[in-house]
């Protein structure tokens, strides 16, 4: 038996989620709650572009050359935006998006270029005045006014009543998104309610930070005034349900109390030892329904490392290959090699039921396409108004340029606003996006429901897989590798077809190494990424390095005559790199 240490000062942070299934309809209130956590973030978001319009003020008036380099960058930030116009306008006469065999299209880019060179000149002498202007300005009193109308508006009395730890976790996740778009230039958006959003329970006892045990979160037959507990628990199936009662609005006195009831599968236990930090309840979009997720935030000792044999490693080749039935995830082999290779291979079933999926959705979006061309002519008779809130979806529809073709999505929006306004396009085209809906509504149901559960079986698969590797107590290692490249949607670069996007879609690396690794770090089982450069065209025999190979399943070592699987072999590679991470750690002497 495998002895474990953990150390107790040292804790980890994990994310527990399971899905609730409500009992009953929440009522209305409950819904206003999320609405106001809705309007509070939007009021963050206005108090924070105010801000930036203060301070730029202020260094403008702190500063003419500042101020000049700012009307120079916005005149310029207009004629990038009139060059754009242009070449769209282009584009649609010309017909075509390829640059490399259409003059025009390429005199327009190169006029956006320059413009956007000029821009990029002016940015620059705009960072130095900048830094010139705020040496000017009295930023203790911005900052401070800042402050007093963020904390302003997290009152209670200015967030229509919002709950303080709701409100709480709004801010917190506003502070995150400033932070984010400082970093990296972005801005802060507006959010339109649509019906989601969470509700924030923090969990612990008065005088003491740490969260409560799992176990105390269970009320039974006791009367409590907590927002969250669990009221039962049912062993009578294979695995647990719990009965969840949550506060989800008001609550200040028993009266204004607005109580909903869920079911919850327990799924997965919250190890001994843990302390549950915080919890959501997200209700979030699932087509035209919601659903809900209980995510708990808990905190627990982290464990050691465990010691494991420095002789033997387990590669880790991940990828994905189509086989005669199925596809191959990942190859997996021992760096002692007494053992045969493994093939990761996604179940037949699976693949066929994804098969089924990309089916569907190709044939919602071909009939979303002959809807296109059959309401464009009756939208653009009748248009809407600029200030109409819906002028953007119905000009995603009314104004697409002729090679392209409405979405499936523009579509189910459209249908979507119909229901709630029937009069609100031409009559034509009214009816027949109702008849479209009417017909295509079940198989999009269909194709919804289908892909959610594939996408848990496979979540599933890749956690067995996961917890058989972890169960070895051997190192793990693996492709230190960007996965984003094998993601599965299809852009304008990859022209992918539907088997092609099922493989990417069942192989899903990053999950599949997300898995391995959450396991691993679970049960204190090490792991390493190392660099997978050649590890398919050296031969794990004698480190020939075959540069002729291309995509080839096997191949011939030039040097050796071995007969090399390539998958086979890069796995076996990258188990052999084992070698060097046992060497660092025996310099620090962990095992």
């Amino acid at each position: 038996m495998v002895s474990r240490q953990t150390d107790k000062e040292a804790t980890s942070v994990r994310v527990y989620k399971y899905g609730l299934v409500p009992l009953g309809y929440p009522p209305d209130e409950a819904i206003q709650e999320l609405r106001k956590a809705n309007n509070l973030w939007n009021n963050l978001v206005a108090l924070h572009n105010e801000n930036r319009e203060l301070w730029e003020d202020a260094r403008c008036s702190a500063s003419i050359i500042y101020s000049e380099l700012v009307d120079r960058r916005n005149a310029k930030d207009t004629e990038i935006g009139e060059a754009i116009k242009t070449w769209k306008i282009a584009r649609q006469e010309e017909g075509t998006k390829d640059e490399s065999t259409n003059k025009r299209l390429r005199s327009e880019r190169a006029i956006i270029d320059r413009l956007k060179r000029d821009r990029d000149e002016i940015y620059e002498k705009l960072k130095l005045a900048r830094k010139e202007a705020s040496k000017n300005l009295n930023t203790k009193t911005l900052n401070e006014e800042y402050k007093r109308r963020l904390n302003s508006a997290l009152r209670v009395e200015n967030t229509e009543g919002l709950f303080n730890q709701t409100a709480g976790a709004v801010f917190d996740y506003f502070s995150t998104a400033v932070e984010r778009a400082r970093k990296d230039g972005g801005q802060l958006r507006f959010k339109r309610f649509d019906g989601t959003g969470f509700y924030n329970f923090r969990f612990r006892k008065k005088g003491l930070p740490d969260g409560l045990a799992f176990s105390e979160l269970f009320e039974g037959n006791k009367k409590d005034a907590r927002r969250f507990v669990i009221t039962s628990r049912d062993d009578s199936h294979k695995k647990p349900r719990l009965r969840i009662r949550a506060t989800l609005a008001g609550g200040r006195t028993n009266a204004s109390k607005v109580i909903q009831q869920f079911d919850l599968i327990y799924h997965r236990p919250i190890p001994d030892g843990a302390k549950v930090q915080s919890g959501k309840i997200n209700r979030s979009r699932t087509g035209d329904k919601f659903r809900y997720d209980l995510v708990l935030t808990i905190k627990l000792p982290k464990t050691v490392p465990l010691s494991v044999p420095k002789d033997e490693a387990i590669g880790i080749d991940i990828g994905f290959r189509r086989t005669a039935t199925s596809v191959q995830v990942a190859t997996i082999i021992s760096s002692n090699f007494n053992s045969r290779p493994e093939e990761i291979v996604a179940p037949a079933k699976m693949i066929r039921a994804i098969e089924r999926v990309i089916s569907i959705q190709s044939e919602l979006d071909a009939s979303a396409t002959e809807l296109g061309k059959e309401i464009k002519p009756f939208l653009l008779a009748d248009p809407l108004s600029e200030d109409h809130n819906k002028y953007k979806l119905w000009s995603s529809a009314a104004r697409l340029p002729s090679h392209v073709t409405l979405s499936f999505e523009t579509a189910y929006k459209l249908a979507r606003w119909l229901t709630w306004e029937p009069n609100a396009l031409p009559e034509e085209a009214a009816n027949r996006i109702i008849k479209w809906w009417r017909q295509y509504s079940r198989r999009y149901r269909e194709q919804h429901n289908l892909r959610k559960k594939q996408l848990l079986n496979r979540k599933h698969f890749y956690r067995q897989i996961a917890s058989d590797l972890v169960n070895r107590r051997r190192l793990i290692v693996l492709e230190d590798i960007d996965l984003s490249r094998f993601a599965e949607t299809r852009d304008k670069s990859t022209k992918l077809t539907n088997k092609a996007r099922a493989q990417r879609f069942l192989a899903a690396p990053s999950e599949f190494r997300d898995a391995i690794v959450n396991a691993a770090d679970r049960e204190g089982v090490p792991w390493v990424k190392v660099n997978p450069a050649y590890t398919s065209k050296i031969c794990s025999d004698c480190g020939y390095l075959f540069k002729k190979l291309g995509a080839e399943k096997t191949w011939t070592c030039e040097e050796c005559g071995v007969i090399h699987d390539r998958d086979e072999n890069a796995a076996k590679n990258i188990a052999n790199k084992a070698l060097a991470y046992y060497e660092e750690l025996s310099k620090k002497m962990v095992i």
